[in-house]
């Protein structure tokens, strides 16, 4: 393969026209061997450019009489670009259309056709890769309702391997989607089903795009209801129920885990009680949001599923608790006892101020007044006007996030009263941020300014997940009961 001709190879690679087709063909073949066999990348990338080879291979993606066993293995060869290159995703992201043709390809794929099979197979894995780097431009191209879709029609008759792939796009997508979007109906549709997905890491996986969803409601200040259109609320209220060991509705019957007689399974009890955190978070944020969510909840099974969750371990019974201690302060002080804050309210941030190439200098001294512990300092930037209190930097971090991990007390409490929005961070809240570090005092004063207990961060994890990690007992026993 070393003697291939380069200038042959990508000539090959652009025809496409009868007999033509069949050089393509071996073109094709050829530069999946030269980059699979090649034991030094940067001189197969000096054969095969991708500025060159790229384009090529994604054009004909565009070509909508090429076969699939073209495309298959036109997939293949974009993917071993990919696994060596992150340029090489804004090269393809750069072609005109050829996200869409990929995602289209999951939408028709013909599930009697072997080789129909393997080029949807090859595109979930193309999708998964750019999506590492670019998941924006898949979300654009539509590629969050074509994943679903070929999930629920197709995911079992695909390798399992390719059914998670597609599960993890969509999680990537989920957090691109807003509350106006016009396919969130759909959205929640196609997840709702897959909430009772045969497969765990698809049903769990789809638990946490609803996580996702909800805290995109909640930052856009905006009624989640939309998202338990479709019985998510009863999925959630079964699942806490298992959590303790008792079925509950009528699909706990048949929960994968538990036997035809409803006697519960060690290890689906262990998985069950490990996600009654992500349950509990979910069901307090949509009640928080919704008033809608939590009229229905309260005629629902809820009792129910609680007294089966408060038959569970510690941990199941503590957050269960949150929930139940929430919808007390609902039910007896109303809506209006719950604390406010800036982005739950008006959905934006007022005064917003980003970082740009004259402010980085002063921007990362006043970072270093923070983790020096120099209180004054942060004050008088604040006072004088030299920076908004809801700044945010280049990276999407606010004061009050730095406060939160390296500050003073008195900085968290001094940004809190001048308006910070306790609930902002790109990656994290600031909340995130105490109970990473372990400051327990931080995390009572982010709480009673109206930090959220419940928002994931980029992970998908909460502040109590943070704190559990990382072994904070004090920070643990404030966010199991956050309303105290």
């Amino acid at each position: 393969m070393a003697d291939v001709d380069p200038d042959t190879l990508l000539e090959w690679l652009q025809m496409g026209q009868g007999d033509e087709r069949d050089m393509q063909l071996i073109a094709l073949e050829q530069l999946c061997m030269l980059l699979l066999m090649s034991d030094n990348v940067d001189r197969c990338f000096e054969t095969c450019p991708p500025r060159t080879f790229l384009p090529a291979l994604c054009k004909i993606f565009l070509d909508e009489s090429a076969p699939d066993n073209v495309l298959e293995v036109t997939a293949r060869a974009i993917t071993y670009y990919l696994d060596v290159s992150a340029e090489c995703t804004r090269r393809i992201v750069g072609v005109d259309g050829a996200i869409k043709a990929l995602c289209n390809r999951l939408v028709v794929v013909e599930l009697n056709n072997r080789t129909s099979r393997d080029l949807a197979e090859q595109c979930v894995k193309v999708l998964e890769l750019i999506c590492t780097r670019e998941s924006g431009a898949v979300f654009e191209a539509g590629g969050l309702n074509c994943v679903l879709t070929f999930i629920r029609d197709s995911g079992h008759l695909v390798h399992k391997d390719t059914l998670h792939s597609a599960m993890a796009v969509v999680s990537r997508l989920c957090g691109k989607m807003e509350p106006q979007d016009s396919s969130l109906e759909i959205c929640v549709e196609s997840l709702s089903s897959l909430l009772k997905h045969e497969d765990h890491q698809v049903s769990d996986g789809a638990l946490r795009c609803f996580a996702s969803l909800a805290d995109r409601f909640t930052r856009r200040g905006v009624d989640p209801a939309p998202l338990a259109k479709h019985g998510l609320t009863e999925e959630l209220l079964s699942r806490m129920a298992a959590a303790g060991g008792v079925a509950s509705g009528p699909s706990s019957a048949c929960k994968p885990g538990r036997s035809s007689t409803g006697a519960p399974s060690t290890a689906a009890d262990s998985k069950l009680s490990n996600q009654v955190s992500t349950i509990v978070s979910l069901l307090s944020t949509l009640c928080r949001g919704s008033p809608v969510v939590t009229h229905d909840l309260l005629r629902s099974e809820l009792p129910d599923s609680i007294e089966s969750a408060l038959q569970g371990d510690e941990r199941c019974v503590l957050d269960t608790m949150r929930l139940v201690d929430l919808l007390l302060v609902l039910l007896f002080e109303g809506r209006k006892a719950l604390p406010k804050s800036s982005a739950g309210s008006t959905g934006r941030i007022p005064g917003l101020r980003r970082l740009d190439s004259s402010g980085e200098r002063s921007h990362r001294q006043l970072i270093d007044c923070i983790r020096s512990k120099d209180t004054d300092a942060l004050i008088d930037a604040i006072d004088t006007g030299a920076f908004e209190v809801n700044f945010m930097d280049d990276v999407g971090q606010t004061l009050l996030n730095w406060a939160s991990a390296f500050g003073t007390q008195e900085m968290v409490e001094f940004l809190c009263e001048r308006g910070a929005d306790v609930n902002r961070g790109q990656r994290s809240s600031s909340l995130h941020y105490a109970a990473c570090f372990g400051r327990p005092q931080v995390a009572k004063t982010l709480l009673r300014h109206g930090a959220n207990p419940d928002l994931r961060d980029e992970d998908g994890k909460t502040p109590l997940d943070k704190a559990r990690e990382r072994g904070h007992s004090e920070v643990v026993a404030i966010l199991q009961s956050p309303g105290e």
